[in-house]
């Protein structure tokens, strides 16, 4: 695998260098993406149906097609699935259809090309030699480590797979081999058992070069499982055998142990470590460790982020890129000690930029811009056209434009559109509720605040009668708050959105009804999902407002006796 690095390393550079002229040029690029999509779709059903041939310049891609959603592309989606690929893609062969998270409701189906494909697997050495967070792009035989949980592959009725993109390129070999878990022993598709897994291949390398988190939701979920199953991974490391207990058949536990062999002395270091706290726990038992990677941008992952830090000790927490399954964006050009700017990559997608308001609303009579028509400090939906077949697709995030670099925009991801309580007009962001909640929070003694989420009164199974109000459900770590510190979220949000207090004030909106869960609700919730819903481990983003009655009911279950 050494000479796979080399030639990757080797890629990257050149890649890079392709990649600054593209920024310095970036609207002719993004033009020509667009062309080149246009013509390579023109003979489809859709490049039929919306007059591709009549396309001849980005301004005529912008007056002739409409803004879109996903339900635009549904029907295109399906008949791929069923065979007719060329229903949305040209000649490209279908790979695979990427899902949404599915975390907030059903899953969206992406159509992913061979094209698709192997564009990203190419770029992505270039993206990583472009971003300062990275010390050396190229440390040979130094390995990574990521929770490495296989799918649960479906299939369409002609057996495309349908999955999450991160699966599809994790499954490869070639990627899996920077990975401190070997590409046999990534057999695990239960979300504890690949944990386990994972951080025992992790923590007995010594020589760990970095991390990677997924969202800081996930890295913190890492964390609080080696705090809370040190002993038994320190055991296996010494023993190098697994542990009993693990939901694993026996085929899995032996193809993993097969991998697994004893080290005492890194055992006894690991044990020592731990014994000390967990302050600064990941550089002291990883001291070549350069940096933990994990996407921390936007008011939902800001809580995690705060708790994440203690743990890293001198080591950067770092946000490498934002995209999504529909369109990758960009990657952070700022270094690790300053808030996310994430150049976007006219190669990868033509971006347009929506104005929106500070709940993610359009502007009234907006239409959306080019990215030399942006704003520093204004907030916008990203409007993608990607290799996939969508065009002008609104993607749903909230996003700031915070910097240019060459003549790229820079982004920071803010929140997504549509999460936000609105009972009666008041449009309360997310961003909002949160910053109340936290300094609510601020004010409780003996107690520290894990995680919440909420719901409008609509869906409360047992509602009050009167004016409506928010359901807010709160997991604590270790101690106890009274009735009365739970009423000082509604006082502080009083204190800090005049709209909502106005409200409050004429009892159009009644106060809100908080409750506190048992704990490991939430971990519980994400199992839940998992279970009952299209959703996938590794993509899921805890909903801050809930919008499934069945999700609300779930948390009304697990709800502290008052």
């Amino acid at each position: 695998m050494y000479l796979v690095e080399v030639v990757a390393a080797i890629l990257g550079t050149i890649k890079s260098r392709q990649m600054k002229k593209d920024l310095d040029n970036f609207l002719p690029v993004q033009e020509q993406f667009v062309l080149r999509q246009i013509r390579a779709n023109e003979n489809t059903q859709y490049g039929r149906d919306h007059q591709f041939g009549r396309i001849h310049s980005l301004a005529d891609f912008r007056r002739l097609h409409p803004v879109t959603t996903y339900s635009h592309y549904a029907e295109y989606v399906e008949r791929a699935e069923n065979g007719d690929v060329n229903a949305i893609l040209g000649k490209s062969k279908l790979v695979m259809m990427a899902c949404s998270s599915g975390t907030t409701g059903k899953s969206k189906h992406i159509p992913i090309s061979s094209e698709v494909q192997n564009t990203m697997l190419s770029m992505l050495a270039g993206l990583f030699a472009l971003q300062p967070q990275i010390k050396s792009a190229y440390r040979p035989l130094y390995k990574e480590m990521q929770i490495l949980c296989r799918p649960r592959w479906r299939y369409s009725p002609t057996g495309i797979p349908i999955g999450p993109l991160s699966g599809y390129f994790t499954n490869k070999s070639i990627l899996l081999a920077q990975w401190s878990t070997p590409f046999e022993a990534h057999v695990v598709d239960t979300e504890a058992e690949a944990m386990y897994v994972s951080l025992l291949f992790g923590i007995r390398d010594r020589n760990l070069c970095r991390i990677e988190g997924g969202f800081a939701s996930g890295l913190y979920n890492m964390l609080m499982f080696i705090e809370t199953n040190w002993r038994d991974l320190v055991a296996d490391v010494r023993s190098g055998r697994l542990k009993e207990g693990l939901d694993l058949t026996e085929e899995q536990r032996r193809v993993i142990t097969k991998y697994l062999v004893a080290d005492p002395q890194r055992a006894d270091e690991l044990e020592n470590e731990f014994k000390k706290g967990f302050d600064g726990i990941l550089s002291r038992i990883f001291p070549n460790l350069e940096a933990v990677s994990a996407l921390s941008s936007g008011t939902s992952m800001a809580l995690y982020k705060k708790k994440c830090l203690p743990y890293l000790g001198n080591v950067d927490l770092v946000s490498l890129m934002y995209g999504s399954s529909e369109a990758f964006m960009g990657i952070n050009v700022r270094s690790a000690r300053e808030e996310p700017a994430y150049a976007l990559i006219p190669s990868m997608a033509l971006v347009e930029f929506l104005p929106v308001d500070a709940t993610g609303t359009p502007l009234e009579g907006a239409t959306p811009l080019l990215a030399t028509e942006v704003k520093v400090g204004e907030l916008y939906e990203p409007v993608v056209t990607n290799w996939s077949g969508f065009y002008r697709y609104r993607l749903g995030d909230v996003v700031k434009v915070v910097d240019f670099f060459h003549q790229a925009p820079c982004v920071d991801f803010q929140f997504r559109a549509g999460q936000m309580l609105n009972v009666h007009m008041e449009k309360l962001s997310e961003e909002a509720f949160i910053a109340a909640l936290q300094t609510a929070a601020g004010r409780w003694s003996g107690t520290t605040l894990l995680d919440f989420t909420s719901a409008e009164s609509v869906l409360d199974p047992s509602p009050r009668p009167g004016a409506p109000y928010y359901l807010v459900f709160l997991e604590l770590e270790k101690g106890e708050v009274t009735a009365e510190q739970l009423k000082t979220i509604d006082e502080v949000l009083c204190e800090q959105h005049f709209v909502y207090k106005s409200f409050r004030v004429k009892d159009s909106i009644a106060p809100m009804k908080v409750m506190t869960v048992k704990p490991g609700t939430f971990k519980a919730f994400r199992q839940f999902q998992f279970d009952t819903t299209t959703a996938f481990l590794g993509q899921f983003k805890q909903p801050r407002v809930l919008r499934n009655p069945k999700q609300v009911e779930f948390f009304m279950k697990h709800v502290n006796s008052q």
